[in-house]
C-alpha cells in the first residue's frame, strides 16, 4: 500500500516537472544555447553593463544589408533608435529577441518604425556578410503585415571585430567570440539611443512590453536619460545588470533536477521493495556548467 502510494506521488511529481519544463521552453522562458558551452568559458565576459549617458561612435564604419558602406551616425535621422546586438545565423536567443520585438511593435499604438524611430541591428559575428543580414531582415519583415513599408527604418549591419567592439563596448554589451571555431556567446538586451547617439536606457532580456518600449522611446526622443533596469534572468545565463556578475546556466539546473527526480524514483522503488540496501555516499560537487567535479 505504502509502496504504491509513494510511487504514484513520485510519478506525478516527475510528470509535473516535465510539463513545466516543456511549457517554459515553449514560452521562451528557457533558451537552448546556440552551441555547447565550453567548460573553460569565462562567463564574466558575457554581460551587459548599463552605460547610460555614453556617446556611441558616430564615425564607426559598417556595411548595411545592401552592402553599402555607412557610418553608425548616418543611421540616426533626428529620431531615437533601438539598438539590438545579435548574429544572423544564431538559432537561439537572437531569434527569440527579434520575434518578441516584432510582436511588441505590432502592439505599439502611437509610434512606427521608420517614422518615429529606427531599429539598428549590430551583427556581432565578424565573419557574417551583408547577404546574411539582408536575408535576416527579409525574414523579420515577413513575420508581420504591419511592418510593410517600414524598410527604411531597419538597419542590419555587419563589420569587422574592431568596428563591432567600438560600438558594443560603449553600449556596455560584452560577449565572447572564438575566432578559431567561430562561436559567439552573448547576453540579451535591447538598448535605446537618443537622436544624437547617446545611450538612454535598456530593456534587459528577450521579453518586451509595448508600454516599456514606448516609454523608453519617448525618453530617448527628448534627449533624456532613463533609469537602470533591475536584475533579470537572461535565459541561458543569469546576469546582474548593475554589477555585471553572472551565475549558472538555467538549463543545467533543470537537467540536474530532472536527474535527481528520476534517481529518487528509482531509489524509492528499490528501497521499498526490500530487494536492495543502499549505502550513503558523499554527494560529489558540480561545476558551474553542471558537470561533476569528482
Amino acid at each position: 500500500m505504502k509502496l504504491g502510494l509513494c510511487l504514484r506521488r513520485l510519478i506525478i511529481s516527475f510528470l509535473a516537472f516535465q510539463t513545466l519544463s516543456a511549457s517554459l521552453l515553449a514560452q521562451g522562458g528557457i533558451q537552448q544555447p546556440t552551441a555547447i558551452l565550453p567548460r573553460n568559458l569565462d562567463v564574466s565576459k558575457i554581460k551587459i553593463i548599463q552605460r547610460i549617458g555614453n556617446q556611441l561612435p558616430l564615425d564607426a564604419q559598417f556595411k548595411d544589408q545592401d552592402g553599402k558602406a555607412v557610418t553608425f551616425g548616418s543611421l540616426f535621422h533626428n529620431r531615437p533608435a533601438m539598438v539590438l546586438a545579435i548574429f544572423y545565423r544564431c538559432t537561439g536567443v537572437c531569434g527569440v529577441e527579434l520575434a518578441n520585438l516584432v510582436e511588441t511593435l505590432d502592439k505599439l499604438k502611437s509610434k512606427k518604425v521608420g517614422k518615429d524611430f529606427d531599429i539598428i541591428v549590430v551583427g556581432i559575428d565578424p565573419v557574417e556578410t551583408p547577404d546574411l543580414a539582408k536575408d535576416k531582415l527579409k525574414e523579420t519583415l515577413a513575420t508581420s503585415k504591419n511592418l510593410k513599408g517600414t524598410d527604411s527604418g531597419w538597419h542590419f549591419l555587419t563589420g569587422d571585430l574592431k568596428t563591432i567592439r567600438s560600438v558594443t563596448n560603449p553600449l556596455g554589451f560584452y560577449y565572447t567570440y572564438d575566432e578559431a571555431q567561430d562561436i559567439v556567446n552573448h547576453p540579451a538586451g535591447l538598448m535605446f539611443a537618443t537622436p544624437t547617439g547617446v545611450v538612454s536606457s535598456y530593456i534587459l532580456g528577450a521579453q518586451y512590453t509595448p508600454k516599456a518600449i514606448e516609454v523608453d522611446l519617448e525618453t530617448a526622443g527628448k534627449n533624456q536619460l532613463g533609469i537602470k533596469s533591475k536584475d533579470i534572468f537572461f535565459g541561458c545565463i543569469h546576469i546582474d545588470p548593475l554589477t555585471g556578475k553572472t551565475s549558472i546556466v538555467i538549463e543545467n539546473v533543470l537537467k540536474v533536477f530532472a536527474a535527481v527526480t528520476a534517481l529518487s524514483l528509482l531509489f524509492t522503488i528499490l528501497a521499498l521493495s526490500g530487494k536492495t540496501k543502499w549505502k550513503k555516499k558523499k554527494q560529489s560537487g558540480v561545476d558551474e556548467w553542471g558537470e561533476p567535479t569528482g
